[in-house]
C-alpha cells in the first residue's frame, strides 16, 4: 500500500473548520450544542486524508496525538485508528473520536488501540453505522478496540464488533458505556472487558462471545442504565470485586449468568434474568425480591413472570437464548408478599405456579415444565376483553363452560378460557377466576 506523511497547518485547518458542518455533543448543563472538530479524517479503502490538525497518518495507520474532537468518516479495508498523547505533553483532556458512518478492519493489530491518553471517548453519531473487524493474528493488542487507558463509549449511532481470535473491546483501565446500540461477538475470547472497572449507563448493548461476556478482571462490574443482553461460552457478566446491578435491564446467560468469587453481587433496582448450565449464582446480596429456580431440567425458551395483583402488563417477560438449568429472577416492580406465576413458553413451571414471595431471595428447586396444555394465567382472564378480570368475567366463563349458545367470547380472548392451563374450559377455570378476584390468591 501507498505510504505517506500527511499534516496540516493551523491556518489552512482553520479555514476549512469554519466551513464544516460541526457534529452535536452535550455540554455539562445537558444541553446539546455543537462540537468543534480539531480535525476530520476521510477514510478511501486503502488510504486516508485528513484536513486539521494534531493527527499523522503514515500508509493506513491513522495517529491522533492531543486532545479533543475528531471526525472520521469512510472505509479501510487494513488500518488503524491510533491515540497516542506524548507524555512530555502536559494534556489532560479526553480524545474524543466521532465515528461518522466508519467501516475498517484491523488485519494485524487493533483497529483502534489507545496508546496513551489521560481519557478517550468513542462517539457514535446518531444515525450511523460503524462497523470494526479483526484479522487472524495480532502482534501487539488483543482486541479489536484496545485501550490501555479510560475508555467511554457513547452516543446515538450504532456500533458493531466482530473478533475472530482476539477480545472484542479491551481496556486496561476504566471501561464506560453511556449510549448507543452496541453489538460485540467473538469467536474465541471474551466480548467486553476492563480492568479496574466496566461501567454500564447507558446504550442497548448485545453481546455474543465464546469466552465471558462483560468482565471486568480487577474490579467492579457497574450497571445502572440501558438494555443489555449477554450469551456467553462462560461466565455472561463476571466482575472480580463486585457486580453492582442498580438500573436497566440485564439478560445474562451463560455457564453462569452472574459470576463474582472474591465478593458480592448486589442486585437493587435492576431488571434482571440472567440463567446458567453450571451452577446457580452465589454471593448475592440483594435489596430487591429475587427468585433463585433451580430446573430439574435443561430450557431453551420464554420466561414470563406475572403479578396476581396485575392482569395487564407481566412483571418481567425475557427470552433467553442459551440453555439453562438455572435462573435468577429479579425486578424492582417485584414486592414481598405478593404472589407470582411462572410460565415458560406459555406452559406452567411446577414448583412456581403460584409463589408468595416472603424475603428478599426465595428459592424454588426442581422446578419443570407442566406437560399438556398451554398454562392459561388467572391474570389473563380478561374474558370479556374489558382490561380487568371482574365478576363479569367469571359469569361470563360460567355460562361459556355451560354451554350457553348465547353467550359469545371475544376473538380476541378464546384462548382465555382455558385458564388453568390443562387443556379445557371447565368449573375449574370458573373456581380459578373467582379465587383470583375474591383475592384468596395472595
Amino acid at each position: 500500500m501507498k505510504r505517506m506523511m500527511r499534516t496540516c497547518s493551523a491556518a489552512a485547518a482553520a479555514a476549512v473548520l469554519l466551513a464544516a458542518m460541526p457534529v452535536s455533543s452535550v455540554s455539562a448543563t445537558g444541553v446539546e450544542e455543537p462540537e468543534t472538530m480539531i480535525a476530520t479524517v476521510t477514510l478511501n479503502g486503502d488510504s486516508a486524508a485528513v484536513v486539521g490538525e494534531n493527527v499523522t497518518i503514515e500508509g493506513t495507520k491513522i495517529t491522533v496525538t492531543a486532545s479533543g474532537a475528531y471526525e472520521f468518516t469512510g472505509t479501510l479495508a487494513d488500518g488503524q485508528i491510533c491515540v497516542n498523547v506524548a507524555d512530555e505533553v502536559a494534556d489532560p483532556g479526553t480524545v474524543k473520536l466521532y465515528l461518522n458512518g466508519v467501516s475498517m478492519t484491523g488485519v494485524s493489530d487493533a483497529a483502534i488501540y489507545v496508546v496513551n491518553a489521560e481519557k478517550t471517548s468513542i462517539n457514535l453519531v446518531a444515525e450511523t453505522e460503524n462497523s470494526f473487524y479483526g484479522g487472524e493474528t495480532y502482534t501487539e493488542t488483543d482486541a479489536v478496540i484496545c485501550a490501555k487507558d479510560d475508555l467511554t463509549i457513547k452516543g446515538d449511532g450504532y456500533l458493531y464488533v466482530e473478533a475472530p481470535t482476539q477480545f472484542g473491546i479491551s481496556c486496561n483501565n476504566d471501561l464506560k458505556i453511556t449510549g448507543g446500540e452496541i453489538k460485540v461477538k467473538t469467536a474465541l475470547e471474551d466480548g467486553v472487558r476492563g480492568k479496574t472497572s466496566v461501567e454500564v449507563k447507558g446504550g442497548d448493548i448485545d453481546i455474543n462471545a465464546e469466552g465471558d461476556g462483560l468482565k471486568s478482571t480487577k474490579g467492579d462490574v457497574l450497571v445502572s442504565g440501558g438494555k443489555m443482553e449477554v450469551k456467553a461460552g462462560n461466565d455472561a457478566i463476571q466482575g472480580e470485586t463486585s457486580i453492582q446491578l442498580t438500573g436497566g435491564s440485564v439478560l445474562a446467560n451463560g455457564d453462569r449468568g452472574l459470576r463474582c468469587d472474591a465478593g458480592l453481587i448486589n442486585v437493587a433496582g435492576a431488571s434482571v434474568l440472567a440463567t446458567a448450565t453450571d451452577n446457580q449464582v452465589e454471593n448475592l446480596d440483594a435489596q430487591q425480591p429475587v427468585v433463585l429456580v433451580n430446573f430439574a431440567e435443561e430450557y431453551l425458551t420464554f420466561a414470563l413472570l406475572n403479578d396476581a395483583s396485575s392482569s395487564d402488563v407481566p412483571v418481567l417477560e425475557m427470552k433467553p437464548d442459551k440453555k439453562f438449568s438455572f435462573a435468577l429472577i429479579s425486578d424492582p416492580a417485584m414486592n414481598l408478599n405478593t404472589t407470582y406465576s411462572l410460565t415458560i413458553d406459555g406452559k406452567r413451571v411446577e414448583g412456581f405456579e403460584w409463589l408468595k414471595l416472603t424475603e428478599n431471595v426465595t428459592i424454588v428447586d426442581g422446578a419443570k415444565i407442566t406437560e399438556g396444555g398451554e398454562t392459561k394465567d388467572p391474570l389473563r382472564c380478561d374474558i370479556d376483553n374489558s382490561g380487568e378480570v371482574d365478576i363479569s368475567d367469571a359469569i361470563m366463563l360460567a355460562r361459556y363452560t355451560a354451554e350457553d349458545t348465547t353467550i359469545v367470547i371475544p376473538p380476541e380472548s378464546s384462548e382465555r378460557t382455558d385458564c388453568n392451563g390443562d387443556g379445557v374450559a371447565n368449573a375449574a377455570d370458573v373456581i380459578l377466576v373467582l379465587s383470583f378476584i375474591a383475592k384468596l390468591i395472595t
